[in-house]
């Protein structure tokens, strides 16, 4: 709906087009619904939350915007809180990257005295300054909100979630393809000091003292692309599945250089096509790690 917008604004900048004269859509003279130069400043406005009548024309930004990350750690200092947890951190970033991908000089760009586009393609269109291939916006929240909290007798506990999103709006096919990602994430781990375990070879025994470490991890991700056509403004879900994701371990350290681990994982895949077929992994096992060094 800002392809409009952005096209009369740049017809009337223009005074080589004639604004009063419209296509079949009415888009204006020198400006169609698929011109470059439309539809650049008319992608940023939609997904970047921009006014289309006050949103730079200009495919080049001049001034970036800050990426974050924010951590708040004070909570233990609430006597209530602090009699339960040992450390409680909550962590939020957003972090968002525009680019530019494959852009060159038009060799048939040309000003006129007053500064502005003049030479047209056989369409009817203005040509633009640069030929450019696609445009991508890729942004996330990792996370948008998390909670880390250890409590004194050992118990970590971790809630998450977390929200990505990545745009390619190419000019080859006029089609935008949108990725968006939700993740949802919940653990735990409980460290069991000095568990005792008697371990016999060659006829004698041999006592061992560590730490047992339990880790649990429940994950729920929610994954989805999206091609858009603009010009059959038609919207189709291409890829895309709902993952859950179980982990749980159980660490102990036999010695210095050996580690025992049990672990379990399953990952379930529910797609969102019918072209694909829900599935399950599971991998699950005893592993003896060796570390030689020193």
């Amino acid at each position: 709906s800002y392809l409009l917008k952005i096209a009369n604004r740049l017809s009337r900048k223009n005074p080589n087009s004639d604004f009063n004269q419209r296509d079949s859509l009415g888009f204006p003279d020198g400006y169609s619904m698929t011109s470059q130069d439309v539809m650049v400043p008319s992608f940023l406005a939609a997904y970047g939350g921009k006014d289309p009548d006050k949103i730079s024309l200009d495919y080049f930004p001049t001034i970036p915007l800050p990426n974050w990350r924010l951590t708040f750690n004070g909570l233990t200092n609430i006597d209530l809180i602090s009699d339960w947890f040992k450390n409680v951190s909550i962590n939020h970033s957003y972090s968002s990257t525009y680019t530019i991908g494959g852009y060159q000089s038009n060799t048939e760009y040309d000003e006129s005295t007053d500064g502005f586009q003049y030479i047209r393609r056989q369409t009817g269109v203005f040509i633009p300054e640069y030929e450019i291939n696609q445009v991508m916006i890729t942004e996330q929240f990792s996370p948008l909100i998390s909670f880390d909290m250890t409590m004194h007798n050992s118990l970590t506990s971790r809630l998450e979630i977390k929200k990505s999103r990545n745009l390619a709006l190419s000019f080859s096919n006029n089609q935008l393809t949108e990725i968006s990602s939700t993740e949802y994430v919940i653990g735990a781990g409980y460290r069991v000091k000095d568990v005792q375990l008697v371990i016999k070879t060659g006829g004698q025994s041999r006592r061992l003292s560590s730490d047992l470490n339990i880790k649990v991890d429940f994950s729920f991700r929610d994954n989805k692309t999206v091609l858009r056509k603009l010009v059959e403004d038609a919207n189709q879900i291409s890829a895309g599945q709902k993952v859950i994701s179980i982990n749980t371990s159980v660490d102990y350290k036999i010695s210095k250089s050996i580690n025992m681990r049990l672990f379990y994982d399953q990952v379930i895949n529910d797609p969102h096509v019918s072209s694909q077929i829900e599935n399950s992994n599971i991998n699950a096992g005893i592993s003896l790690s060796f570390t030689l060094a020193q």
